[in-house]
């Protein structure tokens, strides 16, 4: 013992358990307190009773012989924490460079176990900062499986453990199998085991009770854990590939017979089905299903992602299936039922796979999908990106489209509320290159053979806006959510609510295209400079009766401006067509009602509307 601490002692002011413990504590030793964390001594002083420390944090604090001697627990120089306080520059050096070798070192002062709750009491918020915490440990986590010298849990509340470094690789692998609880951690253990075949020295031996195992788990997880299961029987089959004699077991799910049983579950299965693994699995819907294996495939296509719609292409393709999957592509574009990921896939294929569907009538649908997604979710999706960012795409659709298909492609990508104007600029510059004609849309002189341009006021136009945005965003994805409501309550064909609102879905389907036709041609107006020598949109006519007598006053406006309580008359009625270009003095014939006699009158003046 120290001799001052023996002093102290003799002296009778410290007891021979404090002074023991102090004596641990010495000046450049380590310690550690339950609330201030790591701290190491910096010196004694005896004389006052006090030892004074330096804390992460706390730096210089004294504290009484008696209360740390209770309260301070050494530490050995090399321990975690001891590194931590005296080379934390170090530390995060070696956490960023090598995390196992950072997680080896805390396991080793832990005794060779620690919760992962312990781990981050270790790490974070010191040596990795806490907000990248999680993405350190998660790639920390791939290399410790790497590594097999960790046994890493699969669930948050089993212990991280340090392996004995006699235990071979082999061994390793297989206790972390056994270990494994979590379907998905044995899948990721098999996954590891086919890494390492080599280091096993008899494979069938060793590695039949993994595949009975494999067997067992799968079957019993199929009705709640569909996807996983298959992951298992997926794995268990990529180790009888490599290796036959692993095949003889008797009474293992066969995956073709797990697919025909499982039918009204394929969808389910594939969103959640890692994609490295759907491969496989396309691959056996012939041997599943036999002949209607075709219809199983496409029925995938609604819900797929980019990938399975990739596999499912090339194996119809493979099996000399193209023109069913062609059939299949063309009716959906017609009925506007392909998924964004479809006709995405579309694009991307255009050269290839998808050239027979590829054309100018495809753009409409992509703007359909678009508004469709945006309308449902508000979140753009992965057309809305393909069409920005593949700067040959709209230039490829509209090159063989005649004019008027690409028009009607232009006037609803200028309408839609999807793309900021930049981005909409940018698109219609595209379609411009290639048909210039379109540039009379954005200028707003463009007149079709068949289409005259509607002159509106700004007050019924906003109105018309309003009323588009209104249909677009909430009317029509509400109608969408009443179908879906409607088809879970039975039967179709029985099924009144369901009928009813597919019925209302074509009224809403007709109206959105009435009105994007309407606003492609309206041009705003304010009525002002109107000529009043003669009858014209924005004037106000007064017109007298010359056979029962009084007088009748309208004002002639916009397309949209009609209130005949008020005299305001659309421009395109019947009534104001009559008058029309008329002078003052001029007789005119007018009807006394819809389907009435027709009276004469006489323009008595004409003035300029004013808001």
């Amino acid at each position: 013992m120290n001799p001052d601490l023996e002093k102290h002692i003799a002296n009778g002011k410290i007891e021979q358990a404090v002074a023991e413990k102090i004596d641990q504590l010495s000046p450049g030793a380590f310690c550690v307190h339950k609330s201030w964390g790591v701290g190491k001594i910096v010196e004694w002083s005896l004389p006052e009773s006090r030892i004074i420390i330096d804390f992460e944090g706390k730096p210089g604090h004294g504290m009484a012989l008696q209360f740390a001697a209770s309260s301070l627990t050494p530490l050995e120089k090399d321990h975690f924490l001891s590194k931590r306080h005296s080379q934390l520059d170090k530390m995060k050096k070696l956490a960023s460079d090598d995390p196992v070798a950072l997680v080896r070192a805390a396991l080793e002062s832990a005794g060779g176990t620690l919760k992962l709750v312990g781990l981050e009491n270790l790490i974070m918020g010191t040596v990795v900062e806490e907000s990248a915490y999680k993405k350190w440990w998660d790639g920390a986590k791939r290399k410790l499986r790497a590594d097999h010298s960790f046994v890493v849990p699969g669930k948050r509340n089993d212990p991280l453990e340090l392996r004995n470094e006699d235990l071979s690789p082999a061994d390793a692998l297989l206790g972390d199998y056994e270990e494994a609880r979590d379907l998905k951690v044995k899948v990721k253990c098999v996954d590891a085991i086919l890494k390492k075949l080599s280091v096993f020295d008899d494979l069938e031996t060793q590695l039949k009770p993994v595949v009975v195992d494999i067997n067992e788990s799968a079957r019993k997880a199929l009705k709640l854990h569909l996807a996983q299961a298959v992951e298992l029987i997926l794995v268990r089959r990529e180790l009888q590939e490599k290796h036959a004699e692993l095949a003889s077991d008797d009474g293992a799910i066969d995956l073709a017979e797990l697919l025909t049983s499982q039918k009204d579950r394929l969808g389910e299965l594939f969103k959640e089905i890692s994609v490295s693994r759907q491969r496989v699995l396309i691959g056996e819907l012939p041997k599943a299903f036999g002949d209607e294996w075709i219809d199983a495939a496409l029925g995938l296509l609604g819900d797929a992602n980019a990938r399975t719609i990739q596999e499912i292409a090339h194996l119809m393709i493979e099996k000399g299936k193209a023109a069913e999957l062609e059939a299949f592509l063309v009716k959906g574009l017609a009925r506007r039922s392909l998924s964004s990921e479809v006709l995405v896939w579309i694009c991307k294929e255009r050269a290839g796979a998808a050239q027979p569907v590829f054309d100018a009538e495809l753009a409409s649908g992509l703007i359909h999908v678009l508004e469709r997604d945006h309308g449902e979710s508000g979140r753009r999706n992965r057309v809305h990106d393909i069409l920005l960012n593949d700067m040959e795409l709209i230039p490829d659709l509209v090159r063989a489209g005649d004019l008027n298909t690409v028009r009607n492609f232009a006037r609803r990508l200028m309408m839609s509320s999807v793309f900021r104007d930049l981005d909409r600029r940018s698109l219609m510059a595209r379609i411009v290159k290639i048909h210039p004609e379109v540039q009379e849309l954005i200028t707003g002189k463009e007149k079709d053979e068949e289409d005259e341009l509607l002159v509106v006021s700004e007050a019924s136009h906003n109105k018309k806006k309003a009323d588009f945005a209104d249909l677009v965003n909430k009317q029509i994805p509400e109608n969408r959510k009443d179908i879906q409501i409607a088809r879970e309550y039975g039967d179709l064909s029985e099924n009144f609510e369901y009928k009813s609102a597919k019925e209302y879905q074509r009224v809403l389907m007709r109206r959105q295209d009435e009105m994007e036709h309407d606003l492609a041609l309206a041009k705003q107006t304010d009525f002002g400079d109107v000529n009043t020598s003669l009858v014209s949109i924005g004037t106000v006519v007064t017109i007298d009766n010359k056979d029962v007598g009084g007088s009748e006053i309208y004002t002639i406006l916009g397309a949209w401006d009609s209130d005949p309580d008020k005299g305001v008359l659309s421009y395109i009625s019947e009534r104001a067509k009559t008058l029309l270009n008329r002078k003052v003095g001029e007789l005119v014939q007018l009807p006394t009602g819809p389907g009435g006699a027709l009276e004469n009158y006489q323009i008595a003046s004409i003035s300029a509307y004013v808001a």
